[in-house]
């Protein structure tokens, strides 16, 4: 594959990200071809890789250029112990991939907005957001949700350092596996760095985000040293059988 800079390359830009990406771009053409019906999942998922065992998938959203990405992994820690990392805004620098800095805007028990500047490699300028994050619990299904996208606020408008980019949608998913200290997290993302990256460029960088993000929660809720939040300390119990609860009934 050449890299070599022609007068109609649109920028310095591109010309530079050619050099940096051209090796990992082949990668991520083949990644990028399309697949059979047989490898697409429900809801358009289609399968990429498995990487530090997170399972990725990309989808492409109707009007946008910029792929949609999903992970999904498994985390041997009680749903509470990754939750209390993830929930605490100060354990962010230790497991966010490219993360630079943070600054909690407003804080509820289930509610965030926050900005947050993300550091990228040159010649790429850094982006930042503006994100709100909304969470939920259902005890019923032992889950617990997080959806983030991109507000405007008063006390953080846009910043010289970096190139303000929109969340349309991330989505987290946080599941307690029955009998077991086990977790199963999903997440999905949908982002527009903005600015002037080649849609390739993008989905490139994009495409291993589900697996850092995950593979980094993961790793360092298993060293942080916080407490498993209490609340979620019942939520792997096991679930009776159906066959455990009429043996139950018949011995009553």
């Amino acid at each position: 594959m050449s890299t070599h800079c022609s007068q109609v390359e649109r920028s310095r830009l591109v010309c530079a990200a050619m050099r940096l990406f051209a090796l990992p771009l082949l990668t991520a053409l083949v990644a990028s071809a399309p697949l059979s019906a047989s490898a697409k999942t429900e809801g358009g998922w289609e399968y990429v890789n498995t990487d530090q065992g997170v399972t990725v998938y990309r989808k492409q959203v109707e009007g946008s250029d910029v792929v949609a990405f999903k992970g999904v992994a498994y985390a041997n820690l009680p749903i509470g112990k990754v939750l209390a990392v993830f929930k605490d805004p100060a354990q962010r620098q230790y497991w966010v991939d490219r993360y630079e800095e943070h600054k909690t805007l407003e804080k509820g028990p289930d509610t965030e907005t926050y900005w947050i500047h993300f550091g990228l490699p040159w010649p790429v300028s850094d982006r930042d957001y503006v994100l709100r994050a909304d969470g939920q619990g259902n005890p019923d299904k032992k889950t617990y949700t997080a959806k983030i996208k991109s507000v405007t606020h008063g006390q953080k408008g846009e910043d010289d350092c970096c190139v303000r980019a929109e969340v349309y949608g991330t989505f987290y998913e946080f599941t307690a596996v029955p009998g077991e200290e086990k977790t199963k997290i999903i997440v999905e993302v949908h982002t527009d760095p903005k600015g002037s990256l080649p849609t390739w460029l993008v989905n490139l960088i994009q495409k291993s985000w589900p697996s850092k993000t995950l593979g980094g929660l993961i790793k360092h809720s298993t060293v942080a040293q916080i407490p498993a939040l209490p609340e979620y300390k019942d939520w792997h119990a096991k679930v009776a059988s159906v066959a455990e609860t009429k043996t139950a009934t018949t011995a009553n």
